[in-house]
């Protein structure tokens, strides 16, 4: 890409080139907001897996299917929504107006490009109105809401663990203390896990509104997108160190891992002599 910083400034010399980056900018975007909201699904499945273990209807829900459902499911909805926001664009061909300012970094504004790209009538029409609707609404649903859910999902599992007491009446003390230990560290790590994901999402939605209340080329405008890029730089760090740090966290993701890769454990029985080798195996041929 020209400007891999800001999709207003797509421009070739080939058309195809023109669609090809405006699909490669709706991939990242689709691919950006299903991090979040998956994020917040596994927090949601995570605090009722924990909270209503003893109850029926959500005795599934640690089962892999359920994960690869919400997943079609957040990837669906996710994929809808960023095929309305690219229909913004319509690909020109030696447009008559300058480009924006924020394109002034990588390219010559007061050139002229063979294809490039405007928005379409029905986002600049009354003002932008649709575009700054869709732009507060997507900040919104993509990031504050979220940030708040993941909060308060995280306080709700904390207190219950919390209030969680190993049994004392079929462990001994060292499995008892063995046991708080591994509760202490999990809790911290969630703790954390939430912290890193609230201070990366919700700079984001901020910037995000201001870019609803000012025009693309207003300084403020410019500077927003070098925060964008900072902050979605601590938001891939954050994606990448969060399922590392749950397959370190417990066994149970690790099992989950190998069960949906459709790998097992054998499990290993020992033979001391002939005949515990044959009632091993008529065992395990009953």
């Amino acid at each position: 890409m020209v400007d891999r910083e800001n999709s207003d400034c797509m421009t070739s010399d080939f058309q195809f080139k023109i669609y090809m980056d405006i699909f490669v900018w709706g991939i990242n975007t689709s691919f950006r907001r299903c991090g979040c909201w998956l994020g917040v699904l596994m927090a949601t499945v995570r605090y009722l897996i924990v909270k209503k273990v003893t109850v029926s209807r959500y005795g599934n829900w640690s089962q892999a299917s359920v994960g690869w459902i919400m997943i079609l499911v957040v990837f669906v909805v996710s994929g809808l929504q960023t095929t309305f926001y690219q229909s913004r664009w319509i690909v020109v061909e030696n447009r008559s107006v300058p480009l924006p300012l924020i394109c002034a970094d990588f390219q010559n504004i007061y050139s002229s490009p063979q294809f490039s790209v405007i928005l379409s009538p029905f986002f600049t029409s009354d003002e932008q109105i649709v575009m700054k609707s869709y732009l507060m609404l997507d900040a919104i649903l993509t990031k504050f809401l979220p940030c708040i859910a993941f909060s308060v999902l995280t306080i709700l599992l904390v207190r219950f663990l919390q209030k969680l007491k190993p049994s004392v009446n079929n462990t001994g003390r060292n499995n008892q203390e063995s046991t708080e230990e591994r509760k202490d560290l999990t809790t911290k790590l969630i703790v954390f896990l939430s912290f890193t994901f609230f201070l990366t999402e919700a700079p984001l939605g901020v910037i995000y509104l201001v870019k609803v209340f000012y025009r693309r080329n207003d300084p403020i405008s410019i500077l927003s997108t070098d925060f964008v890029i900072y902050f979605t730089l601590l938001v891939t760090v954050n994606s990448i160190l969060h399922p590392i740090f749950c397959v370190f966290m417990s066994s149970q993701y690790r099992n989950t891992i190998r069960t949906m890769c459709g790998v097992t454990k054998k499990a290993k029985t020992p033979v001391k002599n002939k005949t515990s080798a044959v009632s091993v195996q008529g065992i395990q041929m009953t």
